[in-house]
């Protein structure tokens, strides 16, 4: 009996073994982040290659996800008190989003004094894109559009962190 339970654990672990592991996001450090065009709230398009020449810090979240309010207050400052970094924030309720839901997200992001570009990812295009598979997530490009930091977690991704690659880009490292 135990040579079985054995036998069996073994053929479990390799198996489990041979599966790759998934990776949270398919933009990876040092890859240029592919384009996406996406509407924002009031309906406008906007172009993430717009923003090249800046640092660009975003941020993937929903209403509905406390931790993505906590990253997106933080980064709220970060958009004040740095005029070289454009913060863009893309929400992830996506498809089928009523008139009234973008109002009630208007008015918790305006409850929350958050005014940096909010995009909200109706298609998924963003999603599907990225691979974004956990809110929050950020990401930090360079100037040049390279991805410099992707992370999906807000609390993996802290606070010094962000400040350590945004320094990082400014010093042109």
């Amino acid at each position: 009996m135990k040579t079985r339970a054995a036998a069996l654990l073994a053929i479990l672990l390799l198996m489990f073994a041979a599966v790759p592991s998934a990776d949270a996001l398919s933009v990876k450090v040092g890859e240029e982040l592919p384009n996406v065009t996406l509407p924002t709230l009031e309906g406008e398009t906007v172009s993430l290659a717009n923003f090249r020449g800046k640092i660009v810090m975003l941020a993937f979240w929903a209403s509905w996800c406390p931790r993505c309010m906590d990253e997106l207050i933080y980064l709220q400052g970060i958009s004040k008190t740095s005029p070289d970094i454009v913060v863009v924030g893309i929400n992830q309720e996506s498809q089928n989003i009523s008139r009234a839901h973008k109002e009630r997200i208007r008015k918790s992001l305006k409850e929350a004094k958050i005014d940096f570009t909010i995009l909200v990812d109706e298609n998924l295009d963003a999603w599907r894109a990225f691979s974004i598979n956990a809110l929050p997530t950020s990401i930090i490009l360079d100037k040049k559009g390279v991805v410099r930091f992707a992370e999906p977690n807000y609390y993996w991704a802290t606070q010094d962190k962000i400040a350590e690659i945004i320094q990082s880009i400014r010093l042109g490292k």
